[in-house]
């Protein structure tokens, strides 16, 4: 195995662990904040020392414009000191770390003939022992364990594997279905409310096919399915149905108490905040003093990556992110789509990386998905895996209509490539 798959594998199994890197402290950060800037700077410096770059890494150019803007950023705002250092390192290190995994990972399967077995074998391996360990502590301490991981940690890593497995089980992969049950039941006991609806939305998204009424009936009868198991979770489950609205601030919506976890009281603050310096942002980190500051020290983060975005890189940084991300949803779409009729190999791949994208984007309205390593790492090299495999394919088969000689033999043509 290459210095590059290596890398890109132990980068997806330590993204396993989630949070529980920050048992492990040095002073005023953690071991996971360390891991979050090596991973940057190793991914970076490895990206320098590849000089040719697939046609397929075009697609990324918005978020590489993205990172530009928001070192300019931090540059422009760096000599006010009004920014908390460490802070600003971990959160512009976590979006530099996943844009140059996309970049190399992109690189890497295109180079590799087949299917891409760094993201096959790694995030295989993470997820299982992230759905492992965290089972483990359920049955060690109850629901919501915070023994080894904490509970949303977990959870946000964990729609990522759920990604995996319900593009496995379109495909009939073995044991794709028990995996994924466990890994559902155990957000499920996480209590982890919008990972849990973001697992629930990508089951019936996984089935979609734009040509077969028959997807289109299963689509329905397991939305049936869900909302029926929903609903009575919701109304005769205990602890579920306190964790929704009988604790915390018990915001009103509709009618029905819903604990907001504070975000009714932050979001507001965040963007009025935001909108002092509405086209630049205040810079990385920002947001955070201005919540512990009016909320309070235990509401660092917005709860909300879109306004993050908005108050630390203003409406310049929101639209190129959008565009960016936008760009990165749209080729795993068409990928999938191309390769469910000419590389069913890949296609779970593709399928994958398109449902982990669409899952990111959901959290991003209610979390903080976009400062955890643990999260976009894994995202970024299977998102790479879909463009760099996808790209490689696709030239294959287009070699193969003008009777190259290349065809019968993958790994000539991996090494000519």
């Amino acid at each position: 195995m290459q210095l590059y798959e290596i890398f890109l594998s132990l980068t997806i199994i330590f993204s396993g662990l989630a949070d529980a890197w920050r048992l492990l402290s040095l002073g005023s950060i953690t071991a996971l904040g360390i891991l979050t800037i090596l991973s940057a700077v190793a991914t970076w410096i490895l990206l320098s020392a590849r000089r040719k770059l697939p046609k397929a890494v075009l697609v990324v150019s918005g978020l590489v414009l993205f990172i530009l803007q928001a070192l300019i950023n931090w540059v422009w705002y760096l000599p006010t000191g009004s920014l908390p250092f460490v802070n600003a390192v971990q959160n512009v290190s976590v979006l530099a770390a996943f844009v140059g995994l996309i970049l190399l990972s992109t690189i890497q399967s295109y180079r590799t003939p087949g299917s891409p077995k760094f993201i096959s074998d790694a995030l295989t391996k993470a997820t299982q022992l992230s759905a492992v360990l965290y089972g483990l502590s359920i049955l060690i301490t109850g629901p919501s364990a915070k023994i080894i991981m904490s509970p949303r940690s977990f959870a946000l890593f964990a729609i990522v594997g759920v990604a995996w497995y319900v593009a496995a089980w379109r495909y009939r992969l073995p044991k794709a279905l028990w995996w994924l049950g466990l890994i559902i039941v155990d957000i499920a006991l996480s209590f982890s409310r919008t990972a849990l609806l973001i697992s629930l939305i990508l089951i019936p998204l996984s089935q979609i096919s734009l040509t077969s009424i028959k997807s289109w009936v299963r689509i329905g009868l397991t939305l049936v399915l869900i909302v029926t198991v929903s609903y009575l979770a919701f109304n005769y489950v205990e602890p579920i149905r306190s964790r929704f609205s009988d604790v915390g601030d018990n915001a009103t919506v509709g009618g029905v108490k819903v604990n907001t976890s504070g975000r009714n009281q932050a979001w507001p603050i965040a963007y009025a905040s935001a909108l002092e310096s509405p086209w630049i942002g205040k810079g990385p980190g920002s947001v955070g003093i201005v919540l512990v500051k009016r909320v309070g020290p235990t509401f660092p983060h917005p709860h909300n990556d879109y306004l993050r975005i908005l108050h630390d890189y203003g409406f310049i940084g929101l639209t190129i992110w959008i565009f960016g991300y936008g760009q990165l949803i749209t080729k795993t779409w068409q990928n999938w789509k191309w390769a469910d009729r000419n590389d069913i190999k890949n296609s779970r791949i593709h399928l994958a990386a398109f449902l982990a994208l669409a899952a990111v984007a959901l959290a991003m309205i209610t979390d903080n998905v976009i400062v955890y390593i643990f999260v976009m790492a894994p995202l970024g090299v299977l998102v790479g895996a879909s463009l760099g495999s996808a790209s490689f394919s696709k030239k294959l088969i287009h070699q193969s209509t003008r009777n190259l000689p290349l065809v019968s033999d993958m790994n000539k043509l991996a090494i000519k490539l």
